[in-house]
């Protein structure tokens, strides 16, 4: 299936306003008082480890030598229900090093680094910013999602696995009915917020799965009507939503996982704490799981723009017809998490839940899982014949998002972020080396990178030593 750029222009025009139900756009200031870390003990210069870029293989990298020559075996990013009880445990422990260990220097654990560089590429967008990439997101809303996505969870994989060479990023298949049981547990992501409990409208429009059901005229499952709502009396239908802080499991102020406030804020600039908050199954992105047949209309489509709309979740392909706008597939498990209300008489929707504020999004952890199965969809795409630079716009876009453009912050300093949102942003994040360049051509050959999914055929290569570059950047 292939659809015209103008009509994709309109479907991304109306899929985005049905996604800003969930997501917001960006505010710029708050005042707060960065909350205070202890440098912990581990390498303190863990973002400085070196490691081969564009498929070149990590020191960490399993190897044998063969007739003089390095082969590597790919590691294997797994589902999550399919993690063992010590995979779980090692995935945790690296994330809780990364939140606790300093760079010499930063202000910033390493794996607070990596959030203010989501956090800043949102600010290309934003008066301020400078150079060729100014004037639009510089990791969503256009070509660049996926590449530029792939490059910053490899990033944070190899940072993973300088604390633990076995650890990789494992993916939730949203396909997976079983997936929640194992995620939102203590043992893992930690349970749905608690304490919290909201009224919002049950439906606001199209999102992944339909409408919720509702054959018998009962509410879906795990939500009650307020008191005093009449679905025949012309007020809106109303369910009650729970959740709030996430009180218990390894990413709970209580286990030590404190957020910067300074990253982690709402639309309107008002700070939405240092603890991570979740809204699971808000209305309008509730149902779950996805349907199998959603996903496997994703791979027919033959041209990388509406591929990238319809897996970033602003449209839903048709085989029949003109694809759908509304939230779907990544945008909608951003919701799906953190949820968000929406006031018709306000105008612009609010997010509820660390998640469903895409800047970020990324201080609750599930935010990899998210990710690593998007990569995952973009990598099956690639290997049912769409590989290559045949499958990626080499122009026509805005800078950045074509073939051969710079990707910031991977751009030898050619483009700066506005100094959005509280504080000096710019001062927090993590130096970048003058020839660590990447490009979207870089990144299309998933393999080269030492990765694969359990969903595809593993396969050893010889590692391509280009250049190398810094996980983090510093």
């Amino acid at each position: 299936m292939k659809i015209s750029r103008k009509t994709i222009r309109t479907l991304f025009l109306a899929g985005l306003v049905a996604v800003l139900i969930v997501f917001g756009t960006p505010a710029i200031s708050y005042n707060a008082e960065p909350y205070k870390h202890e440098q912990a003990s581990i390498n303190t210069k863990l973002a400085a480890v070196d490691v081969y870029h564009n498929g070149s293989a990590s020191r960490y990298s399993d190897s044998i030598r063969l007739a003089g020559r390095q082969v590597v075996t790919a590691k294997v990013r797994k589902n999550v229900v399919d993690l063992t009880s010590e995979e779980k445990h090692a995935f945790i422990n690296a994330l809780q090093k990364l939140k606790h260990t300093f760079s010499e220097g930063s202000q910033l654990s390493i794996y607070d680094q990596f959030v203010a560089v989501h956090v800043a590429a949102m600010g290309l967008m934003f008066d301020g910013a400078q150079g060729p990439a100014a004037g639009h997101d510089g990791a969503h809303e256009s070509d660049l999602f996926l590449p530029w996505h792939r490059e910053f969870i490899y990033r944070f994989e190899q940072a993973l696995q300088s604390v633990d060479p076995n650890v990789t990023l494992p993916y939730w298949d949203w396909t997976d009915a079983r997936a929640l049981s194992v995620i939102f547990q203590d043992d893992f992501m930690g349970p749905n917020g608690q304490g919290v409990t909201i009224s919002i409208p049950l439906d606001l429009g199209n999102a992944q799965g339909g409408p919720p059901p509702s054959s018998n005229g009962a509410p879906p499952n795990g939500f009650t009507p307020p008191n005093g709502s009449d679905a025949g009396s012309g007020t809106p239908n109303l369910v009650e939503v729970q959740g709030g802080p996430v009180l218990s499991g390894p990413f709970s102020v209580a286990s030590g996982w404190v957020l910067n406030p300074n990253l982690h804020f709402k639309p309107s600039g008002e700070t939405l704490g240092n603890t991570i908050l979740r809204f699971l199954q808000a209305p309008p992105t509730n149902n779950y799981p996805v349907p199998k047949e959603d996903v496997e209309q994703l791979f027919p489509i033959n041209d990388y723009p509406t591929f990238r709309l319809a897996l970033e979740g602003f449209i839903k392909p048709s085989s029949t017809g003109q694809p759908t706008p509304g939230v779907f597939q990544h945008n909608y498990f951003h919701s799906f998490v953190g949820g968000a209300t929406f006031d018709p008489a306000v105008g612009r929707p609010e997010p509820l839940g660390t998640m469903a504020d895409l800047a970020g999004s990324i201080n609750d952890p599930i935010f990899w899982l998210i990710h690593s199965n998007t990569d995952r969809l973009w990598a099956e795409w690639q290997e049912k014949g769409h590989q290559g630079s045949a499958y990626y716009p080499a122009s026509g876009n805005r800078y950045g998002e074509n073939l051969n453009d710079r990707l910031w912050p991977w751009d030898g300093g050619e483009s700066t972020p506005a100094n959005w949102g509280p504080g000096d942003l710019l001062s927090l994040l993590p130096g970048f080396s003058s020839d660590d360049i990447v490009t979207p051509a870089d990144t299309l050959n998933y393999k080269k990178y030492g990765y694969t999914y359990d969903t595809l055929k593993v396969s050893s290569r010889q590692p391509n030593k280009r250049r190398v570059t810094k996980v983090a950047g510093v």
